[in-house]
Order: structure tokens, then C-alpha cells, then sequence
């Protein structure tokens, strides 16, 4: 991941002036890629190498018109990632048909919207690689109560990914989604960023295996491979990036967490490796 990587390349990040977005910008940014930002709030850093355009993905028209300022300024772009998402929390009989809908308009619609003009582009620019990268979460597998309209969204952009991997994998687009578990957006975000309370926080902790909440940097150098020359084979793909957490049940509740190891080596043995 050294710098100059990205060198000569063109990336437009959807939702990226907050929280996950503004790390993925950054690291693509100091990759040497020059990046665009589509987002309702501006990029809050001053970089010469990152333009910002003040947008709702979700209307028709957005992204085609971020990715015409970012031809006139620097050339075709040919990553995109989709990190523009709506997230609220709300039951069955708490939440609108209007919000469930605005969801679905964002993180599945948006994404559409966004993937269109990006591969309209690209074929129209003649190039030949191409990266999508899209953002979706653990819960679209395991999900939570009062989280039905983010999940099913998710998962719904995680199947969009797949088909477009094998629509656009002649044209040299890979397709490929980042999967974050929880992660932790405290000094990253001005959006929410403490809108889990110290209890929630330690019980997804709780739950890690390596027993730390992820961090924005953590998605972003995912995201980052992906856009890579190295990453050209990987297609289609779901990377969860959440220390385990995904794996399986790490500890029963209310099961308090252990210091010790869950594996030990047994003194005198060969192969050593004896469950705790």
C-alpha cells in the first residue's frame, strides 16, 4: 500500500465526507488518486487532490453530473464506491412507508444510479480496468432487531454486486463489496458519531475476537486493496472486515470475557494445540 499506488487514476466516492467514506477518501487520496466526494455535506478537508460535490445520490442525474466535473477536472473516473447509505433504526410499527422507501432510494437505488453512469462513462472513455466497490455490513447476514429497512438494503446491494460482477467483468470492471462489522467512527464523523451509547459500544466489543471495535482505517485500506492492480483477480467478493465477529457465536451471553486464551500449547507435546 505504498504511496502512489493510485497514481493516474480517477475515483468518485459516494458518501464520503463523514465516517467511512472520509477514510476511504483519504486513503485512495494519498494512494494518488485524485477523488470526488457526492455527498449532502461538503468534504471537510482541504486537498487539492479531492473535489467535492454537495449531492443527493438518489436523484436521477447526481452522479452523472459529479462524474462530468470530475472528466472536465482530472479525466474519467474508473473506480467508484458506493459508501452513501441511510441507516435508521426503527421497528415494524415505528417506521414510515416513506422512510422505508428513502432507505431503499439511497442504498439500493443510489447505488443503481451511481454504478449506470459510472459504467456509461467508462465504456464511453474507452477504458479497459475498472474498479466498483461497494459498502455494505455484517447485519445484511446476521441482523438485528429494529435494523429490517438497513439489513435487507445491505444485503440487496451485496446481490447488485454479485450480478454486476458478472455483467461487467468483460468490460475489466471488478465488482466487490467491503462488509465492516462494527467499527467505532468517534473523531472520523460529524454525522451521529455517538450515536451508540458506552454499554452498546462494550457489548459489540464484547463480542470481537480480537477484541477490538474496528476503525474507519480498517475499511478504508480494504477498499483500497480492492482498487488495486493486485486485487485485478478478485471479483464478486464479500470481504467482511470485522475481526471475526462473523464467525460464529465467540461467547455465550452474559458469559463474562476471559483473559485466557481459548487455545493453549500443552507443554512436552508435538502438535500442542489443546481446547480449552
Amino acid at each position: 500500500m505504498v504511496a502512489g499506488a493510485l497514481e493516474g487514476t480517477v475515483a468518485l466516492v459516494t458518501g464520503g465526507a463523514n465516517g467511512l467514506g472520509r477514510a476511504i477518501v483519504t486513503a485512495l487520496a494519498d494512494s494518488g488518486a485524485k477523488v470526488g466526494v457526492l455527498d449532502l455535506s461538503p468534504f471537510p478537508l482541504d486537498r487539492p487532490d479531492v473535489l467535492s460535490v454537495v449531492a443527493d445520490v438518489a436523484d436521477e442525474g447526481a452522479v452523472d453530473g459529479a462524474l462530468a466535473a470530475l472528466e472536465e477536472r482530472w479525466g474519467p473516473a474508473s473506480i467508484l464506491v458506493n459508501d452513501a447509505a441511510d441507516y435508521p433504526t426503527a421497528g415494524l410499527l415505528e417506521m414510515s412507508p416513506a422512510a422505508w422507501r428513502h432507505v431503499f432510494d439511497v442504498n439500493v437505488t443510489g447505488m443503481f444510479l451511481a454504478c449506470r453512469s459510472f459504467v456509461q462513462r467508462y465504456v464511453d472513455a474507452g477504458l479497459t480496468s475498472g474498479r466498483i466497490v461497494s459498502i455494505s455490513t455484517g447485519s445484511a447476514r446476521s441482523p438485528r432487531p429494529r435494523g429490517a429497512a438497513y439489513a435487507s438494503s445491505k444485503a440487496a446491494v451485496e446481490t447488485i454486486s454479485a450480478t454486476f460482477a458478472m455483467e461487467l467483468g468483460p468490460l475489466g470492471i471488478t465488482s466487490n463489496v467491503v462488509a465492516p462489522g462494527y467499527i467505532d467512527v468517534r473523531g472520523a464523523s460529524d454525522a451521529n458519531p455517538d450515536r451508540a451509547s458506552d454499554d452498546l459500544r462494550a457489548s459489540l466489543t464484547a463480542s470481537i475476537p480480537t477484541g477490538r471495535a474496528g476503525l474507519p482505517a480498517d475499511i478504508a485500506n480494504a477498499v483500497r486493496f480492492l482498487c488495486l492492480p493486485e486485487s485485478d483477480h478478485v471479483n464478486a467478493a464479500v470481504i467482511a472486515v470485522d475481526g471475526g465477529s462473523s464467525a460464529g457465536r465467540f461467547r455465550m451471553p452474559g458469559e463474562r470475557p476471559s483473559t485466557e486464551p481459548v487455545l493453549s500449547l500443552s507443554k512436552g507435546s508435538g502438535s500442542g494445540v489443546v481446547g480449552a
